[in-house]
């Protein structure tokens, strides 16, 4: 663009009236020779046109041709879905995610949307500005699902992907506990929900179709094949577990009746279910499995066919998901095993403060470990008990977060009940990490049984020893150093104070010396 009388003495002013598809856009002035542009309003896709029109400041004007021009935005791309085609689940909680690019991003701007799809609903959206991965959460009910993205931008262009399913697990199949085979013979099953609404009675073999089953709940399952013993199974979820085991008539199995002592209040007989795991080693890993299972029952009674002297592992979980981990059980001889639910027997000062205790009771011939914060302040809580000098050799071990207490009973066998242990305890309390590693006693240990809180129970400790002390005149101190390490070793071991036992023994060695050498010298 330009005009003689730009820059001139006498001055002038140009407007330039913008046009797209016949219609005004934008209008611009110039005073001065040169390139004149506007930026056009987003345009579809398809055939447009423009002109300009300038008028200067005497009334002349001018007018351009008109321009033909094609707009082609470029359609967004999907790829990398996520999860993949056919795709078992192990959860029921998925993220659905896709990758997404645009040319326009570089050029125009764009703004991409995505809808996540799932049997023809969307279950969730998300806007890229930029290229990079779309994702939403779902929650997968039983059976399989189809899903797909649809991604529209700014211009007006949509894409789809293609269709992706996904499945959640549908089958239990039936194994030998001992061996971990599956077992093809005709199976007799009845399923239930934890509610007690009959799910199915069917015959089958080897495997159990859940088709139908809702995943999100639990159920009892009862399953009998000849030559192994009919089992009640409870499961918590077809995604929690994917295999019922059975143990084999020829195994060596005792009768136990298993009876729910509760002292909280909180574990029901009819609302409460007991879990009875056993160690079982699949591809090379051992875990935990459930392999019977069901509710007490108003008798508070469950009863049961375990393998003789095998180690299990009992959990009782209540209708309102509350779950207490009983512990490791031996079954040795036929009869009945009480269950004992209690609150933990001491109280825990209050203040700032918590509480723990671990002793081997030789009278039901069993480990006890106790755990208490009465402020709730405890986040993280890890416990291994292990033998003394050999932390290879671990009885059990537990993690925790969030707890005000922690109680746990573990069976020792007449071996296990000869050998020294200790506990290790890592927490974090308070924002502050706290380790305790002690010998653990055969007998209950007293910790703090004073109502007051521990800095408090310290600090009268070590008055104590001072004034103890202070009491033996110089002609009896050696006398006076033995009663004092005594005294020590006393309140050490009732928790008053924390003095390490190398402390004290060197002390007490120290002592006696003395007091041995003043025997001498006389």
């Amino acid at each position: 663009m330009s005009d003689d009388d730009l820059g001139t003495a006498q001055g002038e002013e140009l407007t330039l009236t913008w046009r797209v598809d016949g219609s005004v856009v934008d209008t611009t002035t110039r005073t001065s020779n040169g390139t004149a542009s506007i930026t056009a309003p987003s345009l579809s896709d398809g055939n447009h046109t423009w002109s300009v029109t300038v008028d200067d400041s005497y009334g002349e004007t001018v007018s351009s041709t008109e321009f033909d021009f094609e707009v082609q935005h470029v359609e967004p791309t999907i790829t990398e879905l996520s999860p993949s085609d056919n795709t078992s689940l192990s959860t029921r909680d998925i993220e659905l995610s896709a990758n997404l690019t645009d040319s326009d991003f570089a050029f125009d701007g764009d703004e991409l949307t995505a809808e996540f799809i799932v049997d023809g609903g969307v279950v969730g959206s998300e806007t890229l500005t930029s290229n990079g991965t779309a994702s939403t959460m779902y929650t997968m009910d039983g059976g399989s699902a189809s899903w797909s993205v649809r991604v529209s931008d700014t211009y007006g262009n949509t894409v789809t992907s293609d269709n992706r399913t996904i499945r959640s697990p549908s089958t239990l199949t039936i194994r030998n506990v001992s061996t971990g085979d599956p077992i093809t013979g005709s199976a007799q099953v009845t399923a239930k929900l934890y509610s007690g609404e009959l799910i199915f009675t069917k015959n089958t073999s080897g495997t159990i179709d859940l088709t139908g089953v809702p995943v999100e709940r639990g159920y009892i399952i009862e399953v009998t094949v000849d030559g192994y013993v009919t089992r009640t199974v409870a499961i918590e979820s077809v995604f929690e577990q994917g295999d019922v085991y059975l143990l084999p008539e020829t195994a060596d199995t005792v009768y136990q009746e298993m009876t729910l002592n509760d002292q909280t209040g909180d574990f029901e007989a009819s609302s409460t279910v007991l879990y009875v795991e056993r160690p079982i080693e699949r591809n090379g890993t051992i875990e935990w499995r459930v392999v019977t299972g069901d509710y007490f029952g108003a008798d508070s009674v469950f009863k049961t066919t375990l393998e003789q002297d095998q180690r299990y592992r009992l959990v009782i979980e209540n209708d309102d998901g509350d779950r207490r981990e009983l512990g490791a059980y031996i079954a040795a001889v036929n009869g009945t095993a009480p269950l004992d639910v209690g609150t933990i027997q001491w109280q825990a000062p209050k203040g700032d403060t918590y509480q723990w205790d671990a002793f081997v009771d030789d009278e039901t011939s069993a480990l006890r470990v106790m755990y208490s914060d009465p402020e709730d302040e405890t986040t993280d809580f890890d416990i291994v008990v292990h033998e003394r000098g050999n932390a290879s050799n671990v009885l059990f071990e537990s993690t925790a977060t969030n707890l005000s207490s922690f109680q746990r009973t573990e069976p020792l066998s007449q071996s296990e009940l000869e050998q020294d242990w200790a506990v290790n305890i890592t927490l974090e309390r308070n924002s502050q990490m706290i380790t305790i590693d002690e010998p653990i006693s055969s007998a209950a240990s007293i910790r703090t049984p004073v109502p007051i809180d521990t800095r408090w129970a310290t600090l009268g400790g070590l008055v104590l020893l001072v004034a103890l002390a202070a009491a033996f005149p110089s002609t009896l101190s050696r006398v006076g150093a033995v009663a004092v390490v005594s005294v020590a070793t006393g309140i050490t071991w009732l928790g008053w104070v924390d003095i390490p036992m190398s402390v004290i023994g060197l002390s007490g060695a120290v002592a006696l010396l003395g007091l041995a050498a003043s025997f001498n010298s006389y």
